[in-house]
């Protein structure tokens, strides 16, 4: 094994034989019983709370670790949807878990009922590079529905993260 492979081992090795293969996680709608659990999480990340509705979040679970990511697209109004409260666990970032739960959670709003509406997202300016990878784009201004939030919570990442918030589509 090369010393960067060995390196990588070490660096996971509690969920080595997990991440090599993505599809070692399964991928699967939340169940109401996990609600306590995103919400807890969400918390702790400092993001938004509200609007948890289990319905609507995907869960990348990993037996035998439990939940090592969530996100969820929401309804903005009638007009359009946020792709919200993306999150991975510390142990399983920078493994592909994120871009390949974002990946189902696009694709599953492409096939529902709500695809054509526009998606947007508020996210950290630190991430905005993680997003552009799945194809959004800053937008000038946020939908109707959204200002309030960004509002709120460009306050609330300055002074718990010291960064600014950015809008995408």
């Amino acid at each position: 094994m090369s010393p960067l492979g060995t390196a990588l081992v070490l660096l996971h090795w509690p969920l080595a034989a997990a991440v090599w293969d993505l599809r070692a996680l399964a991928v699967r709608p939340a169940a109401p019983s996990e609600a306590p659990v995103l919400l807890s999480r969400l918390v702790r990340e400092r993001m938004n709370p509200l609007s948890v509705d289990p319905e609507r979040f995907l869960v990348a679970w990993d037996e035998p670790n439990g939940i090592a990511a969530f996100g969820q697209i929401r309804p903005l109004g009638s007009d359009a949807s946020e792709l919200a409260s993306l999150v991975v666990e510390p142990r399983y970032r920078g493994l592909g878990v994120g871009t390949m739960l974002a990946a189902k959670l696009l694709a599953r709003h492409r096939s529902g009922a709500d695809s054509s509406k526009p998606l947007y997202l508020v996210t950290l300016q630190r991430t905005q590079p993680f997003y552009e990878r799945l194809g959004f784009a800053p937008v000038s201004s946020p939908p109707t529905e959204m200002r309030l939030e960004v509002a709120a919570g460009s306050v609330v990442a300055r002074l718990a993260a010291g960064q600014n918030l950015v809008c995408m589509s």
